[in-house]
């Protein structure tokens, strides 16, 4: 007899349910999906305990019929696919008649359903059919999840703890609701409300509504299109910064995904804007015809593949970039928040900016004005420099700021008519210098210099391999050298634009970093790389005193930068304080 046998129904269901049951929001997620599919404008999530004991899902959507009802229970039973041409244009967000049957099996479930003709409630334990009777619903679903994993005691036990396992509801419910704005979402746990929204189809009051007043007023739209891709939505401007990449959130077709090459091209957009272990929120559609995109990797559809990724991200790149540098990003000291306090469900406070885009809210009782705690602290070294910065200004326009002083020997304060500014004179000389440096970069002829004592540098075998490989491009950059000796160098001519005393040290930085490129050396990337390692040492350091006329130049020369906002770390180089807020500092006003 052989050994090879046929799993029973029940055993598989148990199976698939590994892959497609993880947690508490994996049966969430499943359940308003299909509410969703149904076309619901309402959805009401309500848990017990987490929902480790109870689960249900209330929506307004077509509901079903008698047969539907028990049929929906059997795997691979599904209304949104028929045959297998059907997985080439799918439009829904469920299609693999998994998720019930495989919620079923490790739990009780109650589906109370009606599509306005038959009511119908069907009660099922442990994947089995305990009964089927008259149900008490006029038009909609509820389908009730009791005691998960009651019979996979193994699987109970990595449950997550009581606020992890709601956390992950509260952020799937969430994204759902930006996801579609059009659909009325509220939360419920133990009692307790924790999400609602409007269902108003107005994404930005969706924003609102989940993340607060000094999110929403921060976040600029965009919309792009080429022939393969059309996206919109909000991102946030560089106000709004995050400590991990959760709030980027990414939608093909309404459906959420997670797809890390995304994420790096938004990131990407950014780059010189935040600091690299910053994050944006974003809240991007991409619409795209459902035959160059493959939902089906996963049974939790989450991950999606492209056939077209090189057009998507110049889009989403070109979009985002564009649009954030027409945008005012000067920081503000000082937010205006609500008298709230945010719990850990929803921490969504960061810097406010940009009065221009604030959207109209219902007033509250009492405001406060909080001081943000901004860190930007740097690892740098401020001793060995000194201050250098040319005045000679051609028929430059005046600075729309006036300089009052300088601070510290660090903040240079200003003032227009309504406000005062506080420059960071380094992160400001930095982003002058970075631009000024990458344009250099760009250029086709370089302005070279010959050194009157050739430096030499040694490098091991694998790096003067690496050199010698570049060679080309590195006498393209302004670099003459010669070889002297055993993976030795020398160098007899740079560029002009290296600062005078840090000759070896740039040399140094610009064969460090070929050499880390190597095979995926790119010229875009080594120029942006290049320009940031080089600005730094090029820039007047803190703790150094600057006079007028070097203050009025820093000033002019900052403003015309394209993106004057942050150093190429991401760093502000400017914080504004209105008047407004300076007269409640000092208790002109009333709060």
């Amino acid at each position: 007899m052989g050994l090879i046998k046929v799993m029973d129904e029940n055993l598989s269901n148990k199976i698939a349910a590994g892959e497609v049951v993880e947690k508490v929001s994996s049966v969430v997620k499943e359940l308003v999906e299909n509410s969703l599919d149904a076309g619901s404008t309402n959805i009401e999530v309500s848990l017990v305990d987490a929902g480790i004991k109870e689960i249900k899902v209330i929506d307004n959507g077509k509901g079903m019929d008698k047969s539907d009802a028990v049929l929906a229970f059997t795997p691979h039973a599904t209304s949104k696919i028929k045959n297998e041409n059907d997985l080439f244009f799918i439009n829904t967000l469920g299609f693999r008649g998994e998720a019930l049957p495989s919620i079923a099996s490790v739990s009780e479930v109650l589906l109370d359903t009606s599509n306005g003709i038959d009511s119908t409630l069907v009660n099922i334990k442990g994947g089995k059919l305990l009964s089927k009777t008259e149900g008490t619903m006029t038009k909609g679903t509820k389908v009730i999840v009791k005691n998960l994993f009651y019979n996979t005691p193994a699987r109970l036990k990595f449950l997550k703890s009581y606020y992890t396992e709601l956390n992950g509801v509260v952020n799937l419910i969430e994204k759902l609701a930006l996801s579609h704005p059009g659909v009325s979402f509220k939360l419920n746990s133990d009692n307790k409300d924790m999400i609602s929204t409007s269902g108003s189809n107005d994404l930005l009051k969706t924003i609102h509504e989940i993340y607060g007043y000094n999110v929403s007023k921060n976040m600029v739209y965009i919309e792009g299109s080429n022939n393969d891709y059309d996206i919109n939505g909000y991102v946030s401007n560089i106000n709004i910064v995050k400590s991990t990449k959760k709030d980027m959130i990414i939608l093909v077709n309404g459906r959420i995904v997670n797809n890390s090459y995304v994420n790096k091209v938004i990131k990407d957009a950014y780059h010189t804007y935040l600091a690299v272990d910053k994050y944006p929120i974003v809240v991007i559609n991409i619409l795209v015809d459902p035959t160059i995109v493959d939902v089906n990797i996963h049974p939790t559809k989450q991950d999606i593949k492209f056939s077209k990724m090189d057009t998507l991200e110049d889009i989403l790149f070109s979009t985002i970039r564009d649009r954030l540098m027409n945008i005012n990003n000067i920081f503000k000291a000082y937010d205006e928040t609500d008298n709230y306090v945010s719990n850990e469900y929803s921490s969504h406070v960061d810097y406010s900016v940009n009065e221009d885009l604030v959207v109209n809210t219902p007033s509250v009782e009492k405001q406060v004005i909080e001081e943000n705690k901004m860190n930007f602290f740097m690892n740098e070294d401020t001793t060995g420099y000194e201050t250098v910065l040319d005045t000679n200004l051609e028929e430059e326009k005046p600075s729309l700021l006036h300089p009052i002083g300088l601070a510290m020997g660090t903040y240079l304060f200003a003032t227009d008519e309504s406000c005062v500014y506080m420059i960071d004179i380094h992160a400001a000389n930095e982003r002058i210098n970075y631009e000024k440096l990458l344009n250099a970069l760009k250029e086709d002829t370089v302005s070279t210099t010959s050194m009157l004592f050739p430096i030499t540098i040694e490098f091991t075998k694998n790096e003067y391999m690496i050199i010698e490989r570049e060679k080309d491009f590195i006498l393209s950059l302004g670099i003459k050298f010669s070889e002297f000796g055993v993976n030795t160098i020398r160098v007899y001519e740079h560029p002009t634009y290296f600062k005078e005393g840090y000759e070896e040290e740039s040399l140094r930085r610009v064969f460090d970093l070929i050499v880390s490129m190597d095979k995926k050396f790119d010229r875009v990337k080594f120029n942006e790389q290049l320009a940031i390692n080089l600005s730094c040492k090029m820039s007047v350091k803190a703790n150094t005193f600057i006079g007028p006329l070097e203050q009025e130049t820093l000033l002019k020369r900052l403003f015309k930068c394209e993106f004057p906002y942050t150093c190429p770390h991401g760093r502000p180089t400017i914080i504004k304080y209105t008047k407004y807020e300076l007269e409640k500092l000092f208790k002109r006003v009333n709060p």
